[in-house]
């Protein structure tokens, strides 16, 4: 506390009740030093005339009861040590005593002295209170229950670990922050829970040696719509130097309470000392900001501070994930919401807290453009409608590009693009005989698609309308090179938009069409090349699309085991990235290239081709460019899979292959965290987590269910387009398998039934054919796993016909690798099935065919050591 403040509640405690007022009115001409030393002394006034009322009651309980000293038994646990005395409870450290395992926890249990009903109430709510949360960075309860006197208590885990502020005087100024966002997400968790905390302050916030943070003592909190607390007049259980004003004043409390204990908290991580503690003599100013009491700090910083200490709740932040997303914002150097004056940072924080405004100013820009649509024909005016095109295009995209790294800005880019279609709807009819104002609109429509949903960077999700929006941009770039067939933007354009129409038609399993666009695009951008060659120093911008469209092009030949393609189309874009010096771009179609070399089996080359792209795309210290980051995380998923991807073409190393897929998940949950619903970011998440989930099912597989549970949860967060329904049925399937392991046979079975009825909405299921390593595949398999533990013939049966099923597709397990691993993890868990059903023949004869077709790739390519592996996996199938 204060030292001023210390003094006045002294002098103000002295006097009489009716001077108290006059006294406090003189010394205390600042409004919040008078509310905050008027709390105290009130406190001080009642906590008196409490205990002068208690005294009686507390010494009959101490004549019942007592303190729990080492070696006494509370429930299943026997007492080790005192660890700290509360204002309602004491904690104990204390262990497992039964003998069932090993294990130290911590004890809070109700004092002897508390007797009033309100702490034993309070105390019981906490425990309640608790027992809801379930978050990494909230300490977590294990049990609970009543002494033999009647007393209540609560066991958790128990924490080795320092008070955030020790532990933060250690570690550098963005080490700190990153271990604020890790508590403000803890916070967060507690308010989707509906719990605001109330006394967050370094002491409720320990970090243990592994650096993880973990929230305690929720004794004052309370629910979100909880009112008319009756204890907190009585018991203003405060810690002055972290209470917000509307603690002090006594008035209704939010979850804008915790923003500014939080707010306190970052406060003392990054100076020292706690706001208050630098208040000065006299009138209480704004504490300094942190950046002029610790050097280290970013100028940022202090925004972000100041904002969530505002003394006007209604002017903090409005939720902590907001705070939270402010500080990664100042780590990863984009603008924060705090900040004003520049008017960079004020666009940034009108889109996100204005729609309204937002949406009104750019409906009046399509309104005034609109306009001018009523007006004659003449070329004049034409003329007036290109920059009227152009310049929307360019204000609204460059506001999108903006919006999209923010946190929640899907609503904002869904406006943008709502208003931008309507306005070009409106031109497009009028313009087909115009070449310049149609190449404008087209390339206004692209944008538009991209947004929607072209998967490529951050999108809605909305994939049938992207793939409208994209049929226009094309039309409209088609009548420009119908009168100017060599119009370098233009075949510029048309190779874009044949590569985003590859795109979509990938997600929606249209192999067939995809692949036709992906030849339709190589075919506009070699004319495009043709036109002029490319150079760092006029091309660069046009090099990059070049360069992103020739690499998904390459990805999708390398899907339809077109490798010599692949190959070639990637080197083309390497070529290209070298020439207009643009390195990180080479990194990322080496992916390509590492994947295709995979696929054919090259497994070690694949390794240094996916390595050599890691290295390229590592940004540079402080460097936070969305692009490159998420390039680097696919390269590490990439790397992942080349390591030890399950039941897949891989090293068979599957503890490397979780770090690195691990490190492609935390790069991928950042991004996921900033915006909800875009559809890129949660996808990239989703796919990390079902691949370490398929790894972990071997090893941990409670653990492996967790990783596909949360995959579905973020794929519900996402439009609910056919990709996505295809990714929950694969994911279903899984989970089942999963859960068939660890007994949970009722839930594997809903689990399918769910799949199988995303399979009929989709009419994937009931097909004459099913494709290897598709969703239905996925489903079949696992119901025939799911029969199998419960009647071997019934299971041996439906792996037979899912076999069948899979061979009237005609895979190609002849020239595909991929195809041959497939089938083989088929063909083994058919002759498993015959083998569990006693039919040792049909098992023979099934396990004879895996044998021949390893048999055929080792002379494909002899000496390979995945082959070789395969091959010895199924020569001892076919000896036992």
């Amino acid at each position: 506390m204060n030292r001023q403040v210390e003094i006045l509640v002294d002098q103000a405690a002295q006097l009489p009740q009716e001077s108290r007022a006059a006294f406090l009115d003189r010394a205390c001409p600042d409004p919040r030093l008078r509310a905050e030393v008027a709390a105290l002394v009130q406190f001080a006034a009642e906590a008196e005339s409490f205990f002068d009322h208690a005294i009686q009651g507390v010494a009959s309980a101490l004549r019942s009861r007592h303190e729990p000293v080492p070696g006494d038994h509370i429930g299943s646990y026997r007492i080790i040590s005192s660890i700290g005395l509360g204002g309602m409870g004491s904690v104990y450290l204390a262990e497992r005593a039964d003998g069932e395992i090993q294990q130290r926890v911590a004890i809070k249990l109700l004092r002897a002295d508390g007797h009033r009903p309100e702490w034993r109430e309070r105390f019981l709510k906490e425990r309640q209170l608790l027992a809801s949360l379930n978050h990494p960075s909230v300490v977590h309860v294990i049990d609970a229950g009543h002494t033999q006197d009647g007393r209540p208590f609560l066991v958790m885990e128990h924490v080795e670990g320092l008070p955030i502020d020790q532990y933060a005087a250690g570690i550098a100024v963005a080490n700190r922050l990153k271990l604020f966002v890790r508590v403000c997400d803890a916070v967060s968790h507690a308010h989707r829970h509906l719990i605001i905390h109330r006394d967050l302050k370094p002491q409720n916030i320990l970090v243990d040696s592994t650096g993880q943070p973990k929230l305690l003592d929720f004794g004052i909190a309370k629910l979100v719509n909880e009112t008319g607390d009756a204890t907190e007049n009585a018991e203003q259980l405060l810690t002055p130097n972290y209470a917000s004003p509307e603690q002090f004043r006594g008035e209704a409390q939010s979850t804008a309470t915790d923003v500014y204990s939080l707010g306190a908290v970052l406060y003392k991580l990054l100076t020292g000392s706690a706001p208050r503690e630098h208040a000065r003599t006299g009138a209480m100013p704004e504490p300094a900001a942190p950046s002029r009491l610790n050097g280290d700090v970013p100028r940022d910083v202090d925004f972000v501070v100041a904002k969530a200490l505002r003394p006007e709740p209604e002017h903090r932040y409005a939720s902590v994930d907001e705070f939270a997303n402010d500080v990664r914002a100042v780590l990863e150097r984009r603008p924060v919401q705090a900040r004003e004056g520049d008017r960079a940072y004020r666009v940034g924080r009108y889109l996100t807290r204005y729609w309204i405004p937002v949406a009104a100013a750019l409906l009046i820009v399509a309104s005034l453009a609109a306009g001018l649509l009523i007006a004659n024909r003449e070329r004049r005016l034409a003329e007036r409608r290109f920059a009227d095109v152009r310049q929307l295009a360019t204000k609204l995209f460059d506001i999108d590009v903006q919006v999209a790294q923010l946190p929640g800005g899907s609503r904002t880019r869904q406006l943008i693009v709502d208003t931008a279609l309507e306005y070009l709807k409106r031109v497009t009819e009028d313009v087909r005989m115009d070449p310049t104002l149609a190449l404008e609109l087209g390339t206004a429509y692209m944008r538009v698609a991209r947004v929607q949903g072209v998967n490529i960077s951050p999108n809605l999700g909305q994939t049938e309308r992207a793939e409208r929006t994209a049929r226009n941009a094309q039309a409209l770039i088609d009548s420009v090179l119908e009168r100017e067939p060599k119009n370098r933007i233009a075949l510029l354009r048309a190779g874009q938009i044949a590569h985003d129409r590859m795109i979509l038609a990938g997600d929606a399993q249209n192999a067939d069409q995809a692949l036709q666009f992906a030849r339709t695009s190589i075919e506009r951008l070699n004319q495009y090349l043709a036109t002029g060659p490319l150079s760092a120093s006029s091309d660069r911008m046009e090099a990059q699309q070049v360069i992103l469209a020739l690499i998904n092009v390459a990805n999708r030949f390398l899907k339809a085991d077109q490798f010599e393609d692949a190959l070639q189309t990637a080197g083309r874009a390497i070529e290209i990235a070298r020439v207009t010096n643009w390195p990180t771009q080479a990194g990322a179609a080496l992916i390509v290239v590492a994947l295709a070399q995979r696929d054919q089996g090259d497994l070690d080359n694949a390794l240094k081709s996916v390595r050599e792209s890691i290295r390229l795309l590592e940004p540079e210290p402080g460097e936070k460019a969305a692009g490159r980051l998420q390039a680097y995380g696919l390269a590490l998923m990439r790397e992942g899979q080349i390591l030890g991807e399950d039941q897949a073409i891989s090293l068979n190393q599957p503890q490397a292959a979780l770090k690195s897929i691990q490190r492609a998940l935390e790069i991928g949950e950042d991004f996921a965290r900033r915006d909800r619903s875009d559809f890129q970011s949660q996808y990239r998440v989703y796919s990390a987590e079902t691949k370490m989930a398929a790894i972990l099912r071997h090893t941990d597989p409670a653990r492996a269910l967790a990783m596909y549970d949360d995959g579905l949860r973020r794929l519900a967060l996402t439009a609910a387009n056919a990709g996505t329904v295809r990714n929950e049925i694969a994911t279903l399937a899984a989970s089942a398998r999963i859960l068939l392991r660890l007994g949970r046979r009722a839930e594997a079975r809903r689990r399918l039934d769910a799949a199988f009825v995303r399979l009929g909405r989709l009419n994937l299921y009931p097909a004459p054919r099913i494709e290897l390593g598709t969703p239905a595949a996925d489903a079949l398999r696992a119901q025939a796993a799911y029969e199998a533990a419960a009647d071997a013939g019934r299971g041996a049966a439906l792996y037979e016909e899912l076999l069948r099923l899979i061979l009237a597709a005609h895979p190609k397990p002849e020239t595909s690798l991929e195809d041959a691993l497939d089938l083989s993890n088929i063909y083994a868990d058919v002759a498993a099935a015959h083998r569990r059903a006693k039919q040792s023949d049909l098992a023979a004869g099934v396990e004879a065919r895996r044998l021949s077709l390893w048999q055929l790739w080792d002379h494909k390519l002899p000496n390979n050591s995945f082959v070789q592996s395969q091959l010895e996996s199924a020569r001892r199938a076919s000896y036992n």
